[in-house]
């Protein structure tokens, strides 16, 4: 007895001290991400450092005291490599964008950190693997029996909420003890608490303590987890009920109410999610004594075989999108939902089918579908099946085949979510011989650096749709020809020079001395003109050193500017707050009770 609690008590010690680690790991990525530090300057060694320090503490943590030591290390090396993968994937494959300023080399790459779907499938995958292997290595088996399989997962899941929930209770009393603090003026435990190196380290050393807690009280996560499944085996009855009532109606309205949704693929697939943990919770583990009534039976019977029908109208509300538009990175990740849920949905009519103990046949199929969820969410993190790549390929298919003419074709949706397979397929289509496919192409990629960007606008219609104020004036050809890319408004130079995609937006430039040196500035104004409004920005560029140079911006969102711009009334004015300078930074102080963007005065 005194050896287990030894051994209880190391495992908890050790258990704070990774969560301590961890926090310290996670603290030093967040300052770095901050400061704008190595290894933030590198995504590519950024991204799967954070995925790492997210997840595999945790993993470790768990498993310390439940898994064999050998494969514990196993475990974590094989789980630190393909986070590692999968987060640098996700990196590589975004869209190369618009460096920023402020590293040691002048250049600072977004996307840095993994993207939230990722860190969802990690978890995700991480969780279901976890099961696995923890299951195996405790029947000492490559596959677990299903019992086991059953009991851990499921003990998994409810020890994860009951984490969060501790988590998340912790905060809520550190938050009243600062609320506390401050009505008596002691300012000091709110802002120590305030400190990155002080919370997040907090937040995992709690996390660590609520998996021992959860860990050694056993008979608390298998109460939790009984009364769970008891309360959503005795929803079975309900989603049954309104499944079986939702395909009688389909018969009297036809299915036209369900495309006019536009998320009806979506919706179906919930339902099928439902109906999977709801049959599930009332089968258990399959054992004899936890045999459920014959309410239960008789409903999970009836839901097991219409699994198939709310599947197969998924699968053809999806079909009926895709043949119209193509494939899209939604209706990729959509399918490799309908090919696991008709996995299931066929397993489960065949075990409601089948004679004998009531639907034995879905312990072997949940573990089938399991393996089988493994390998898609695997397959859509990696080339084998990147959804941007897939969807790219398609888009770009139907407009070169003439399925779709350049005119309806959206290039912004290769711009904006093609990540890197979008901009070389852009780079390819702007050498196309269709003018209207260049034109489009080249519109979207307005805006790119040199660096990434094949082709640059040529300034043929240098000037055509700025208007330039005082009348009779006009830009300089070294304004208009000056490479703006590295500009935070590269975009609306580019647009308003080439006048490719100016639509109704309008381009509008003035003269005028702003700080008194005798030399006229230039001041541009970019945005949606109605004559009411104007929506945009303000960019002040001044020539320096034989260079016009953008030297200052002003968001914008006046009525009625355009009239007194022309008239030449404006001119520049003191701050109503003076600047701050800390430690050599300059910081713009905005007076309170007055717009950021437009004073009143």
């Amino acid at each position: 007895m005194e050896a287990q609690e030894s051994s209880g008590r190391g495992v908890f010690v050790a258990r704070l001290v990774l969560g301590l680690g961890q926090g310290l790991a996670l603290y030093l990525l967040f300052s770095a991400f901050d400061l704008k530090s190595w290894p933030a300057t590198e995504p590519l060694l950024f991204a799967p450092l954070a995925i790492v320090a997210l997840f595999v503490p945790l993993l470790v943590s768990q498993a310390l005291g439940n898994m064999r030591l050998r494969t514990l290390l196993v475990w974590t090396v094989a789980a630190t490599a393909i986070l590692a993968g999968l987060a640098w994937y996700d990196v590589w494959h975004l869209w190369p964008g618009n460096p920023w300023p402020g590293n040691p080399h002048g250049l600072f790459p977004p996307g840095i950190v993994p993207t939230a779907h990722t860190i969802f499938i990690c978890g995700l995958f991480l969780f279901m693997a976890h099961a696995l292997v923890s299951c195996g290595d405790a029947d000492r088996r490559i596959v677990a029996r299903y019992a086991t399989l059953f009991d851990l997962a499921w003990k998994l899941g409810v020890q994860l909420a009951i984490i969060v929930a501790f988590t998340a209770a912790f905060w809520i009393m550190l938050g009243l003890g600062i609320a506390l603090f401050e009505m008596i003026k002691l300012h000091g435990f709110g802002r120590f608490i305030a400190h990155p190196w002080v919370w997040i380290p907090l937040t995992t050393i709690a996390a660590g303590a609520a998996i021992h807690i959860t860990d050694t009280r056993a008979s608390l996560v298998r109460g939790v987890r009984t009364l769970a499944l008891t309360l959503l085996g005795w929803l079975l009855p309900v989603i049954a009920l309104i499944a079986f009532a939702f395909l009688i109606s389909l018969v009297f309205t036809g299915l036209t109410p369900l495309w006019q949704t536009r998320s009806a693929t979506l919706l179906l697939l919930a339902a099928a999610a439902a109906l999977i943990i709801h049959i599930n919770a009332a089968y258990q583990d399959g054992d004899v004594e936890h045999r459920p009534p014959h309410i239960l039976r008789v409903a999970g019977t009836l839901g097991a075989a219409l699994l198939i029908f709310i599947v197969w109208i998924a699968a053809y509300a999806l079909w009926l999108r895709v043949d119209q538009y193509g494939w899209t990175v939604d209706r990729i990740y959509s399918a490799a939902c309908v090919l696991v849920g008709g996995m299931f949905a066929v397993g489960y009519l065949i075990a409601a089918l089948l004679p004998g103990y009531w639907l034995k046949l879905i312990e072997r199929w949940n573990v089938y579908g399991t393996f089988v969820f493994l390998i898609v969410l695997f397959a859509l993190s990696t080339p084998i099946a990147d959804p941007m790549r897939l969807s790219v390929a398609s888009q770009v298919a139907r407009l070169e085949s003439g399925t779709v003419k350049p005119a309806q074709f959206d290039f912004a949706y290769l711009r904006y979510q093609g990540g890197r397979f979008g901009r070389e397929a852009l780079n390819t289509l702007i050498a196309s011989k269709n003018g209207d496919i260049r034109k489009g192409a080249d519109i979207a990629l307005i805006g790119e650096p040199e660096s990434v960007r094949t082709i640059r606008p040529k300034p043929a219609i240098l000037g055509r749709p700025i208007n330039v104020w005082p009348k009779g004036r006009s830009l300089p050809a070294a304004f208009i020809e000056q490479d703006w890319s590295q500009t935070s408004m590269s975009y609306a130079m580019d647009v308003c020079v080439t006048g490719e995609g100016l639509g109704h937006w309008q381009c509008d430039a003035w003269y005028g001395d702003i700080d008194g040196d005798g030399k006229d500035e230039i001041i541009f104004v970019y945005g949606l003109n109605n004559d009411k409004e104007h929506y945009g920005s303000i960019g002040i560029f001044r020539q320096l050193d034989g260079k016009w140079q953008l030297v200052g911006t002003v968001g914008m969102h006046c009525r009625d500017y355009r009239t007194p711009l022309i008239a030449g009334r404006i001119k520049a004015v003191a701050p109503l707050q003076p600047d701050l300078a800390i430690d050599g930074r300059h910081l713009v102080a905005i007076p309170r009770n007055v717009e950021p963007f437009c004073s009143p005065r």
